[in-house]
């Protein structure tokens, strides 16, 4: 799941669109990918090592200024950091910004590794493992070094050292936007998936598509908040350029290819229909969100639920 709800959608094959079934992205996602359900300590071990060496970097490109470096290397300026007056601030290094894109940085990673070691029950396969940590990283990397762009050209303020980290959220209406979505998403997709969980730990509910909780407000409720943090991370860093174009990106991914694949492999692999999928309209990623599928063509679309 770049995080959970990545790892998940990597997980369904891709569907039998005749423009995608011979594309090897997608021919790779599938030979990479498992739907086991055994313990994989080698996948695992990689993928909790690589995202919590993903915290270290991004906190190496704010304060030990490598990302200004590069920028200046590239012909580019940025503006100093000066050393910060919060003494917590002062011990890492960082500004209140960069320490609050570090920390965002820091959540996405501590969500990712409690959801291995406490709730994943798929095999996490080495090459899988390698792969969405790789793009988790790079994502990453992008926000953090868009956020130097940030400090020096769109908001000049937020490299005050001697502000609060609380000053400068309050000044900044697109970061409390990014926040609040980031928190949203986080919250929400690593809710349901331990919400999902309670659900299948009971013998009874074994094969049984779970309907209730926060899934009962969208089929994918998952990958809905998934999108809501990745997008929030972007804002935060970038503005609302880079989120939009970072939110439809998973959008699309997700209700393109993950959705209508996860739906099929549920439907004839596992012999249960998801709450909400009829062959017709899902409610896809979030309330009044909805995949919309015909025979021929799996496409996407907002619709205002009835």
């Amino acid at each position: 799941m770049l995080n959970v709800s990545l790892f998940r959608a990597l997980q369904s094959p891709p569907p039998p669109a005749k423009s995608n079934k011979n594309s090897p992205l997608y021919q790779n996602l599938s030979t990479m990918t498992s739907r086991q359900k055994k313990p994989s300590p080698l996948g695992t071990s990689i993928f909790v090592g690589l995202r919590a060496a993903d915290t270290v970097l991004q906190y190496s490109i704010l304060q030990r200024g490598w990302g200004s470096q590069l920028i200046q290397s590239l012909g580019g300026s940025v503006v100093p950091f000066a050393t910060p007056r919060d003494p917590a601030l002062a011990y890492f290094g960082l500004g209140p910004y960069p320490a609050i894109l570090s920390a965002l940085a820091l959540g996405a990673s501590a969500k990712h590794v409690a959801y291995m070691l406490g709730i994943a029950e798929q095999e996490m396969t080495p090459p899988a493992a390698v792969m969405i940590a790789a793009l988790n990283t790079i994502f990453n990397t992008l926000n953090t070094m868009f956020s130097l762009w940030t400090i020096t050209s769109a908001a000049p303020q937020m490299a005050t050292q001697s502000a609060s980290i609380t000053d400068v959220i309050a000044s900044s209406p697109t970061l409390m936007l990014g926040l609040g979505l980031y928190i949203v998403g986080i919250v929400t997709e690593l809710a349901s998936e331990v919400d999902r969980q309670r659900f299948k730990a009971k013998p009874e509910n074994k094969g049984k598509p779970y309907g209730g909780g926060l899934w009962s407000w969208a089929t994918h409720i998952n990958y809905g908040g998934f999108t809501l943090w990745r997008t929030g991370y972007a804002v935060s860093a970038a503005g609302l350029p880079w989120g939009a174009l970072v939110g439809v990106f998973f959008f699309y991914d997700f209700t393109s290819r993950a959705i209508p694949s996860l739906d099929k492999y549920c439907t004839e692999k596992v012999g249960c229909r998801r709450p909400g999928s009829d062959g017709g309209n899902t409610m896809g990623l979030l309330p009044f969100i909805v995949v919309v599928r015909s025979q021929n063509r799996q496409r996407s679309g907002l619709m205002a639920r009835k």
